[in-house]
């Protein structure tokens, strides 16, 4: 495979992203090598000893925990819309930084990005935004209980029609699940945990890699399925194997989650080393499950099949939710001169029709993509209300707020996958 630069200058690569066996930690250590952190943690160009804080962070201790070592600007920048955090950042600072920073993305105080949080803080100030919404968390409920009692009824009746049913529940509890572990700490963001696949490991994988730095190559969600599915445009891409791979797609769909368990039980033994609650909640559904089963193995059989269900209707709805289409920015583009943080994450993202005109449909296919890549924190039904702001700053900085038919993404990421040649960014 040709060998991976980033189009965006001074984006540099790190070795484990080629790795044949790709793991969330693997990518920390990636980062540790090249972010210039020295064991700290690194805010632009301060480095800074976040240890004692780790307990009082209100965002929770195992934000601080997981980013020891690496530069943490993006997530610092996009998960503090007050400068309450930055007004305490000169107690725990310890020397300015020796090597300059890895990444070249900026938040100038004029820029896309800042200019926009600040209006967003303002049209946010009449709710709590760094609590979800009571619709999420009714919406959540509902979808996670429906999903227990689906997986019960599918077992006890030992019917595969409810299987489908307990499946696009479960997916569905996934998907909202997702709006929590980008928070603060909480109860419901184990609600993820239950598909098997590790909201602890999300947060490295989906929240510190694909939010940080989407399409490109430090996209974990990008390079781990690498070189069997390449979304990044190569000239030398092989036709055949592009081809297999579009074939191929559905399947990759239904066994997803699969890999992610094997991949997250090998963490917790070969490399995080610790078995945590969040570890047990996958087990949960299965031995319930066997309560209502004529024995264990007709239980685990079931549940088997209602993740794989989970797993095809999970990915069917991510995959094809806002980043893969020949005309959004993908790493090996041409890539604009303006290197503001915000703009990579509207570059790499189209907005749905439809799909975002309703909370219910928001919160359980990803939608309002790109405010939520702005925003990570804030709860999905707060969104709209920053969308004046957003509007309003698009127009000021000349950034296309175009929409896309949901059919046109799944298209659209079929032909990315051919895609070779690179193109210049159609923001």
């Amino acid at each position: 495979m040709q060998k991976q630069e980033s189009s965006i200058p001074g984006l540099e690569p790190f070795s484990e992203r080629n790795d044949a066996f790709k793991t969330p930690y693997a990518f920390l250590e990636g980062r540790k090598k090249v972010d210039g952190a020295e064991g700290l943690w690194r805010i632009r160009n301060s480095l800074y000893d976040l240890e004692k804080f780790a307990k009082f962070h209100p965002g929770g201790e195992e934000w601080i925990r997981l980013t020891k070592g690496t530069d943490i600007t993006e997530l610092f920048e996009c998960h503090h819309l007050t400068d309450k955090a930055l007004n305490l950042l000169p107690k725990y600072y310890i020397k300015d930084a020796v090597t300059p920073r890895s990444v070249p993305l900026t938040f100038e105080p004029n820029g896309f990005f800042c200019t926009f949080k600040k209006r967003a803080l303002e049209a946010l100030k009449d709710v709590n935004f760094h609590e979800p919404s009571k619709k999420t968390n009714l919406i959540a409920d509902f979808l996670v209980t429906t999903a227990i009692l689906l997986s019960l009824a599918a077992v006890y009746m030992q019917s595969y029609l409810i299987i489908i049913a307990a499946g696009i529940f479960l997916a569905w509890t996934t998907i909202i699940a997702h709006n929590y572990f980008h928070m603060r700490d909480n109860f419901r963001m184990y609600y993820f945990d239950l598909c098997t696949m590790s909201s602890k490991e999300w947060r490295i994988t989906h929240v510190m890699s694909h939010h940080s730095y989407p399409n490109t190559i430090w996209d974990y969600e990008v390079y781990a399925v690498e070189p069997f599915f390449q979304w990044l445009p190569y000239t030398k891409k092989s036709a055949v194997r592009s081809f297999i791979s579009q074939l191929l797609v559905p399947v990759f769909w239904g066994l997803l989650i699969y890999e992610q368990t094997i991949k997250r039980y090998y963490a917790v033994y070969y490399e995080y080393g610790k078995f945590e609650f969040r570890d047990a909640v996958p087990f949960f559904l299965p031995i319930l499950m066997s309560f209502f089963s004529p024995s264990f193995l007709v239980a685990l059989k079931f549940w088997l099949l209602i993740i794989m269900t989970c797993s095809f209707v999970f990915s069917m709805i991510g995959f094809n939710a806002a980043h893969h289409h020949p005309d959004i920015f993908h790493d090996g583009d041409i890539y604009r001169k303006d290197l503001d943080w915000g703009l990579l994450e509207l570059d790499a993202v189209r907005e749905r029709k439809v799909i975002d005109d309703f909370d219910f449909l928001v919160l359980t296919n990803f939608g309002l993509h790109g405010l939520h890549h702005l925003l990570p924190t804030v709860d999905h039904t707060y969104l709209p209300l920053c969308a004046n702001a957003f509007e309003q700053t698009c127009k000021e900085f000349g950034i296309s707020t175009k929409k896309l038919t949901q059919w046109e993404l799944v298209k659209g990421q079929f032909k990315q996958l051919l895609r070779k040649e690179p193109k210049k960014n159609h923001r």
